[in-house]
């Protein structure tokens, strides 16, 4: 929608970033391409970007680039750049997992990055009030396709809840569902908890440097 976006020339001023560092990054990967969204306005074409995503990640930059290089900032900010190779062992000593996240193991070690992003999104849920259960599904949908990892830009994991009443007695059925966003269930349902994937994905890339 029209008020979450921000246009170009407005995050270069509140930012007091350049045009030349902004498509630097952009070129890096730092900035994804999905966030540079085009649109007509009455003086002709304009860029804009997700106000809730990009003065976030240019903070984070400027924060993280004073001790690292930007090629291992492309490591750990682009969606893109997945740890292929991560095993790790103790998934409650990374923040966006925590000992919350105990509850929704379900191996003693070896934890993949996939599998880490999906206890960090079921940890997200459960931090917000779902029950373990509902929270376990989450974790489930993601691990199931742990390959949209290598592309979690506007991806949503969410949770839904669908009513059935019939003859006297109501059903309520918790569903999964997994997508590109604008994300949205039907009418008789209602959505019981969002998470970013791309955010989360993130999030973990992060924690994991801290613990090594």
């Amino acid at each position: 929608m029209d008020e979450d976006l921000i246009a170009k020339k407005d995050v270069l001023e509140e930012a007091g970033i350049s045009y030349g560092q902004l498509y630097r990054w952009k070129r890096k990967g730092l900035i994804p391409e999905a966030w540079f969204i085009r649109k007509a306005t009455v003086t002709g074409q304009e860029t804009f970007f997700p106000r809730d995503k990009i003065l976030p990640r240019i903070e984070q930059i400027r924060s993280l680039k004073e001790e690292q290089s930007l090629d291992e900032l492309v490591q750990i900010l682009a969606p893109e750049a997945a740890p292929e190779t991560v095993k790790h062992d103790d998934p409650a000593a990374l923040s966006p997992i925590g000992t919350e996240g105990r509850k929704l193991l379900w191996k003693e070690r070896g934890y993949t990055f996939g599998e880490l992003v999906a206890l960090a999104c079921g940890t997200h849920a459960l931090r917000s009030g779902t029950r373990p259960a509902e929270a376990k599904l989450l974790v489930d949908l993601v691990r199931a396709e742990e390959t949209v990892l290598r592309t979690p830009t506007g991806m949503t994991a969410l949770l839904g809840e669908k009513a059935f009443e019939q003859e006297g007695f109501s059903v309520r059925l918790t569903l999964g569902v997994l997508g590109h966003e604008p994300l949205k269930v039907d009418r008789e349902s209602r959505v019981k908890h969002r998470v970013d994937l791309e955010k989360i994905a993130e999030q973990v890339k992060l924690a994991l440097r801290e613990v090594t």
